[in-house]
């Protein structure tokens, strides 16, 4: 809010400008952020949009997206729904890129060095029974909370992550009588900083260990402290090792970073927030390690990017992840995915498509962590199933929903064919009428009363007003003259005025002018002289709707281009749902193949009525989800 107030203050005082950010990263962790940066600096377009507020700019670009997630407590699997899809994409982009010049590094394309083997390294750690039994644990502890029988204020969620993030990294964190365990994240981790301190002495290259949990404590247990023993029990000299806490001021950490670039220090520990944004130690910079996983896809982007950077002598380094199988960090790096996705679609800029939902870049390497850290690789695969599968059913669902808009089309464009085709013989009719009763004068019947000779126009006009207008309390269509072979009716509206027609084998419309007789007649005159201007738009009308009518049928009898590998996707998507065990917690959930058919069969667009249409996609997944489905369209 402090901050709002202060771009408001400066834009009103310099005409809507004056107000500039510069970010390395403008979405940190919510997809409500975007909204936040454009009322900052872009209010005025926000309002003009009719999406000043955060609801209405929710309602236009984002939606719900369902998919598998490991359960908090990291031992088994869930079907959960969370905001993380975008929606009007293009539009959305539009509006983002009017105030925001986006610069991604591939854009730029700065020289700077590149990951060994194009990816980060992914060091797992096996889940022990200590580990185990501790997760078991925090899932008695959580149905506890689910069912009320705690108060929020003994346990709660919030303690159970963060008993668990902290037994993935450490058992010593949550019990005082755990023991090192020699294949614990700690154990690799110094083991792996180990041999990259040796293979790069000759260089001097440096190392940066990112740890956000058990930070420096000088009365208990820290997982800094056991790194940098262990390191030390390795044959490291101590004063190669710091920690970036031990750096306190501004002058200090100058020094350290110095330090650092020279090759003095070749390994600095520390977390995110003081060793990510404004670290500049690069130069030697050759490996990075995130022995935890943060919560925020900024806090990544901040850590790789004291490595990934301008002014590193070195081409290549590494990004070493590691994670404990088991454990929360499959459920820390599911979370990061989530967030990462749309992060980076939006940021890249891509509107070849209005919806962004696939993870691609590094949220694909988040994606591989989760599965790797679950212990179980068939968890990646069915987040990839499940992804497609969303995809080609809304396609096929919009597919269908085509078809039973091509044959509502196809039906309503053959009435307006067959109407405009016998209007088209009556109007022809009525241009052979005219031309048969065309005299030289003037010549007219109003009320059996006939008008002919000198000034016949006049008088048949102002008689035919009276005649109208002494009839407009009437509400019954009448004839109340002739001219032509042309009768020419009215009928007297409710609200008191009065309709008038021309008709033979067809009717038009003439406009009634109370206050001119004459303006009456030229109406009814005009409408006789323009019967051929009548003709040509209903032959071309005709003509038109004919196209639409073989587009429509074109449109309305194409197959389903995806059908065959949407049924395999289905076939597989079941088998990974019995293997992970799914169906004993989610009844509900989309498998069988032969579901599929029996569905697509239910389905076929010949027995759909209009009340259908709304429902296709719903209907499509009830039948899926259960053969006992019984869809009446």
């Amino acid at each position: 809010t402090d901050l709002h107030i202060k771009t408001r203050w400066l834009r009103e005082r310099n005409n809507g400008k004056g107000v500039v950010f510069a970010t390395g990263t403008p979405i940190s962790n919510t997809m409500a952020e975007l909204y936040t940066m454009q009322r900052y600096l872009a209010p005025e377009a926000l309002a003009a949009a009719g999406m000043a507020q955060f609801d209405a700019w929710a309602a236009n670009f984002g939606e719900a997206v369902t998919a598998l997630e490991l359960t908090p407590s990291g031992s088994g699997y869930r079907m959960h729904t969370r905001f993380a899809k975008f929606v009007n994409l293009p539009e959305l982009l539009t509006m983002l890129r009017d105030f925001a010049d986006v610069q991604t590094p591939e854009m730029l394309n700065l020289p700077r060095p590149s990951l060994e083997s194009g990816k980060n390294k992914i060091i797992t750690s096996p889940s022990t029974p200590e580990l185990k039994a501790f997760v078991d644990r925090l899932l008695e502890r959580s149905e506890k909370i689910r069912s009320g029988a705690v108060k929020p204020t003994e346990d709660n969620m919030l303690n159970i992550t963060g008993d668990g993030r902290k037994a993935a990294l450490d058992m010593r964190l949550v019990s005082p009588y755990a023991k090192p365990h020699p294949q614990s994240k700690v154990s690799l981790a110094t083991k792996e900083i180990v041999r990259i301190w040796k293979e790069t002495a000759d260089k001097k290259s440096t190392q940066l260990v990112f740890c956000d949990l058990s930070t420096p404590h000088k009365d208990k247990f820290h997982v800094y402290g056991a790194i940098r023993f262990g390191l030390i029990e390795h044959g490291i000299p101590p004063h190669e090792i710091m920690f970036i806490h031990e750096a306190d001021t501004d002058a200090a950490k100058l020094a350290l970073f110095d330090k650092i670039n020279s090759g003095k220090v070749r390994i600095l520990l520390g977390s995110t927030e003081k060793m990510g944004a404004g670290t500049n130690v690069q130069k030697k910079l050759y490996a990075s390690h995130n022995i935890d996983a943060p919560w925020r896809p900024r806090d990544i982007e901040q850590r790789n990017g004291r490595i990934l950077r301008q002014g590193n002598e070195n081409p290549e380094v590494q990004i070493i992840n590691y994670v404990t199988e088991g454990s929360f960090d499959a459920y820390m790096w599911q979370t990061l995915e989530t967030k990462a996705k749309f992060i980076q679609q939006v940021m890249n800029g891509d509107t070849s498509v209005r919806v962004a939902e696939d993870i691609n870049g590094s949220a694909l390497t988040y994606a591989e962590i989760k599965a790797i850290a679950s212990g179980n690789p068939a968890v990646m695969e069915k987040v990839k199933v499940d992804t497609e599968v969303r995809k080609l059913d809304s396609l096929r669902t919009s597919h269908l929903r085509r078809q039973f808009d091509m044959r509502g089309r196809i039906g309503m464009t053959q009435t307006t064919i067959k109407s405009g085709t016998d209007q088209l013989v009556k109007v022809k009719k009525d241009i052979e009428t005219r031309a048969q009763n065309k005299t030289e004068e003037f010549s007219m019947s109003v009320a059996g009363r006939d008008f002919s000779g000198k000034d016949a126009r006049d008088r048949a006009a102002k008689a035919l007003n009276e005649v109208i207008l002494a009839g407009r309390s009437n509400q019954t269509l009448k004839p109340v003259a002739q001219i032509a072979g042309f009768d020419i009716l009215c009928r007297g509206e409710p609200d008191g005025s009065v309709s008038t027609f021309l008709r033979n084998e067809a009717t038009y419309t003439i406009n009634y002018n109370p206050d001119s007789p004459i303006g009456t007649m030229m109406s009814i005159e005009r409408t006789l002289q323009g019967l051929e201007t009548v003709q040509s738009r209903m032959e071309s009308d005709l003509t038109h709707n004919e196209k639409a009518l073989a587009e429509y049928k074109l449109q309305g009898e194409k197959p389903f281009e995806h059908e065959e590998k949407l049924k395999d996707l289905l076939a597989k998507q079941a088998q990974l749902n019995a293997l992970l065990d799914l169906d004993k917690d989610d009844k509900q959930a989309t498998t069988a193949a032969d579901d599929y058919n029996e569905v697509g069969e239910t389905l076929d667009v010949e027995s759909l009525t209009d009340s259908d249409a709304p429902r296709c996609s719903d209907d499509y997944h009830a039948a899926s989800a259960s053969k006992a489905a019984n869809l009446e369209m």
